[in-house]
């Protein structure tokens, strides 16, 4: 039987990755969400963008509730009726929205005492890996002079920075380093003085498609590593947000990770 779920933000970039991804897999979409002011809503979805189904475009009030859930790729400030709507009828929700503030990240984690859930920066199975092996290398090179540094690089219409994907990075090298969050600068200008010890730079360039690109630095005396990942397509992303919502199929309400999804970390059930 097909799993049948809603896609929140299905006109947008992502949204639209995940639906093509998902006609190809035998998923079935049932609810194709968009902002209440868009102008496409009450059209076919099909008609809109060519994709193979045979929803009506509408906005998350007017919406059906999936059985399987939501994926919501849409707007930091609206993400929360999602996981409203969604714990309301008891359906998981995976969130790939980046832009959230801590107050707001803790308001969403909050949902994963009433429904399955997965909030995520970046979905990608190389990237799961990538904050695997930074922790690594952090460990073992943090008491040895290396300076921790992090690149990301996106396309010119990306609204938020440094990147979800950039801001876990950063949170992985603080924890490592035991530097707090004042230690990070984000950019350099004039004359900032020599580096602190316990600096953590992270830098966001934007321009041109690209989709997503990060490297974290390890600057010693005479020697430096580099680990970097490069996304060259969202089907990667969309992949990784079709593999959330199965792996929460069943699920007991609670907080998972990528890296469970994945894989990568024992499942807590």
């Amino acid at each position: 039987m097909a799993l049948e779920f809603g896609i929140v933000g299905a006109l947008g970039r992502m949204g639209r990755t995940i639906a093509t991804l998902a006609a190809a897999r035998g998923f079935k979409l049932s609810a194709a969400v968009e902002h209440p002011q868009h102008p496409d809503l009450g059209k076919n979805y099909r008609a809109v963008t060519g994709i193979p189904f045979d929803c009506t475009i509408t906005p998350l009030s007017a919406a059906l509730v999936p059985a399987a859930g939501f994926i919501d790729f849409s707007h930091a400030a609206t993400v929360a009726e999602t996981l409203d709507k969604a714990a309301a009828h008891g359906v998981p929700v995976v969130v790939g929205t980046t832009g959230f503030s801590p107050e707001e990240r803790r308001k969403l984690e909050s949902y994963a005492t009433r429904i399955p859930l997965v909030i995520a920066a970046n979905m990608a199975i190389g990237v799961n890996v990538l904050f695997a092996l930074v922790a690594e290398a952090a460990r073992a090179l943090s008491g040895h002079g290396f300076d921790p540094e992090i690149l990301e690089i996106h396309h010119n219409r990306k609204k938020d920075a440094p990147s979800g994907t950039a801001l876990v990075l950063q949170d992985i090298l603080l924890a490592a380093y035991g530097f707090g969050s004042e230690s990070v600068r984000y950019g350099r200008e004039g004359m900032v003085g020599e580096r602190k010890r316990d600096e953590l730079g992270v830098m966001a360039l934007r321009g041109g498609d690209v989709v997503g690109d990060h490297t974290v630095y390890f600057l010693g005396q005479g020697e430096r590593i580099e680990i970097r990942h490069q996304a060259t397509s969202r089907d990667t992303f969309a992949f990784g947000a079709l593999a959330a919502l199965q792996f929460l199929q069943g699920k007991a309400p609670g907080l998972y990770t990528m890296q469970q999804v994945l894989g990568l970390a024992a499942d807590k059930e």
